[in-house]
């Protein structure tokens, strides 16, 4: 791995060599490493990623010594490459941000409505603060940054000049290093996107350069290790069809789907249930409410206590009987659960007191969201739900 740990002289002056061999055409990149210049031509400009408002935003394009590809400083809006195309290799460009935002790639996007997101928040506080590089893939327009908290951390970086990424694509795996640190800053074991290739694109408010793209670099690299699943963690669920949440109503576990409705969904290595990467906006419109249900069995009548993380708010039956229901929103503030109002495993400590035999839990997850001072709708942030037992004795999970 000693590309990422090329001094910056060395880099630009190894990507002056590679700038006449820019890709001039869309398709996969092949030969090894690429440049792609940094020039109105090649790249396009588009709305904000998970934010389909029309406004495209601006970009600048100019020349500066050192830089032999030139340089794109862009304010909020998102620029896609005309011709960059990506599956799994390595990732290097140079970084300004120009403001405390998510500013950063997409990688195998397509469309606006999917990719994985790696973004910097550059602040005076860095590398110390623990969201100063944070992931998020983005799925049917859903960016889900607050049910990946573990995809983020500090990163040596600075809020006032040039960053350099490197970004390791190995299979399903990612690391991401930056400014050449021997460790990296950003591990994760499986991207969550749905994609595992398409286009790229670079959002701001950021000057970006030294663009390079190599994809043969992945057959050097060591794998990503898989993640480590918790004792206790559910792994098995059934989903059933969203329904539609009216606020003004108390849920009941009468809404919950009919027998045969329900249907295996994918559990992530971790145990999250991430609803919005099969649901998403487009089977689920409206602030809706999902519905997940699994299988106990217990050994005799015991009391345990189930940890749930959840967003936005969660309905939780036992043996259709409501026993704990909790909001995580973000807005208002004073629904924020500890420490942000994200996904956490621990998000609710709820005791349940099983029976003999089988047990069957609900749980009804709710998507509404609100700006600060906006309406509720559904959400954009992420949708997903886990459970695991602080206790596994004498419990059998299916």
């Amino acid at each position: 791995m000693k590309s990422h740990a090329t001094p910056l002289v060395g880099l630009i002056g190894a990507m002056s060599l590679l700038a006449s061999n820019a890709l001039a055409s869309a398709g996969p990149a092949s030969g090894g490493a690429r440049s792609y210049p940094m020039s109105a031509e090649a790249w396009t400009m588009e709305p904000p990623i998970y934010n389909l408002d029309g406004v495209a935003g601006a970009a600048r394009f100019m020349r500066y010594e050192g830089m032999p590809t030139g340089t794109m400083a862009l304010n909020f809006g998102v620029t896609t490459s005309k011709t960059a195309r990506f599956s799994t290799g390595v990732i290097d460009f140079d970084i300004k941000p120009l403001g405390y935002s998510d500013a950063g790639v997409v990688f195998h996007r397509v469309g606006l409505t999917d990719g994985e997101f790696v973004y910097l928040r550059a602040n005076p506080d860095c590398p110390a603060a623990d969201d100063c590089i944070q992931y998020a893939p983005i799925t049917h327009t859903m960016m889900n940054w607050n049910i990946y908290p573990n995809y983020q951390g500090p990163a040596p970086i600075t809020s006032t000049g040039w960053n350099h990424v490197h970004i390791e694509v190995i299979g399903d795996g990612m690391r991401v290093y930056l400014n050449h640190a021997a460790q990296p800053s950003l591990v994760v074991p499986q991207l969550r996107g749905l994609r595992q290739g398409g286009g790229l694109a670079f959002k701001g408010p950021a000057i970006y350069a030294n663009l390079v793209i190599d994809p043969q670099a992945a057959a050097g690299l060591p794998a990503v290790p898989a993640a480590s699943v918790a004792p206790g963690t559910i792994m098995t669920w059934r989903a059933g069809s969203p329904s539609v949440y009216d606020r003004n109503r108390t849920v009941t576990a009468t809404e919950a789907p009919a027998g045969n409705a329900w249907r295996p969904i994918e559990v992530e290595p971790t145990g999250l249930v991430n609803i919005g990467r099969v649901f998403g906006l487009a089977r689920a419109p409206s602030p809706s409410l999902a519905w997940l249900k699994t299988q106990v069995t217990a050994s005799g009548p015991m009391r345990r206590t189930l940890q749930v993380g959840f967003t936005d708010e969660v309905w939780v039956f036992l043996n259709g009987k409501l026993v704990a229901s909790g909001r995580n929103q973000y807005y208002p503030t004073q629904t924020r659960l500890s420490p942000d109002g994200r996904l956490e495993p621990d998000n609710a400590s709820i005791p349940l007191d099983l029976r003999k035999g089988q047990n069957e839990i609900i749980l009804a997850v709710g998507n509404d969201w609100r700006s600060q001072a906006g309406p509720f709708e559904p959400s954009v942030y992420g949708w997903a739900a886990e459970a695991h037992f602080s206790q596994i004795e004498g419990l059998d999970l299916h």
